[in-house]
C-alpha cells in the first residue's frame, strides 16, 4: 500500500493561490493541485468536494487575515505614513482581489458557504471603505487632500489601483511604489 504524502489545509491554500494566479479560475483543477502538492486527487477530495468550495474557503481565509492585519496595524501619527500603511496593506492582498474578480458569479458552493463569503466580503469592504472615507475627510480638513476632488473618485482610485495592468515588467513592490507615488504626488514634476 502506497502511503499518502502528508499535507495541510495551509499547503492546499498556498498551492491554490499559486495556481489561480498562474492558470486562472477556468484552468484550475484538482488534477493540477494534486500534481503541485505531489499527492493524489483522491487525497484532495478528502478535504473538499469541488474546486469552488476550496476557492471559497481560501478567499474567506484571506479576507479574515486581511481584517486581522488591518486591526493589528499600529497606525502612524503622520498622515502621509498612514496612507503608505493603508496602501501597502491593500496591495499586499492584491492577488486575493484579482482571484476574487476572476471567479464567475455562479459557482458550485452551498448556500451557507455563499452567505458566509458574502458576509465577510461585505464586512471587509465596508471596514476599508469607512476607514478610507474618514482618512480622506481628515486629509481634506487638514489641507492635505484637494477639497474639489470627489471622495468617491479618490476611493475608487485607491481601491482599483491594484487592477492597473503592468506592461513595464516591474516587480510588485516597484509597481506599488510608483502607483502610490502617482496617487500622492501626481505625474508632473513640481517647479522648484
Amino acid at each position: 500500500m502506497v502511503r499518502e504524502k502528508k499535507f495541510s489545509t495551509e499547503d492546499i491554500y498556498v498551492q491554490t493561490h499559486n495556481l489561480l494566479i498562474k492558470e486562472g479560475y477556468e484552468k484550475f483543477s484538482f488534477s493540477l493541485l494534486a500534481k503541485s502538492l505531489n499527492v493524489s486527487r483522491a487525497a484532495i477530495y478528502k478535504y473538499y468536494t469541488n474546486k469552488d468550495e476550496l476557492i471559497t474557503d481560501y478567499l474567506i481565509k484571506q479576507m479574515e487575515q486581511m481584517m486581522r492585519d488591518f486591526n493589528q496595524l499600529t497606525w502612524s501619527v503622520d498622515y502621509s505614513n498612514q496612507f503608505d500603511q493603508l496602501f501597502e496593506l491593500i496591495f499586499n492582498y492584491r492577488d486575493t482581489h484579482l482571484i476574487s474578480n476572476d471567479i464567475p458569479k455562479k459557482t458550485l458552493i452551498s448556500p451557507e458557504k455563499q452567505l458566509q463569503k458574502e458576509a465577510i466580503s461585505k464586512e471587509v469592504h465596508g471596514h476599508f471603505l469607512n476607514y478610507i472615507q474618514q482618512f480622506i475627510q481628515t486629509g481634506k480638513k487638514n489641507g492635505q487632500i484637494k477639497k474639489e476632488i470627489p471622495d468617491s473618485l479618490i476611493v475608487g482610485i485607491i481601491f482599483h489601483s491594484i487592477n492597473i495592468p503592468d506592461r513595464s515588467q516591474l516587480s510588485l513592490q516597484e509597481k506599488a511604489y510608483f502607483i502610490k507615488m502617482i496617487i500622492k504626488n501626481g505625474i508632473f514634476d513640481t517647479p522648484k
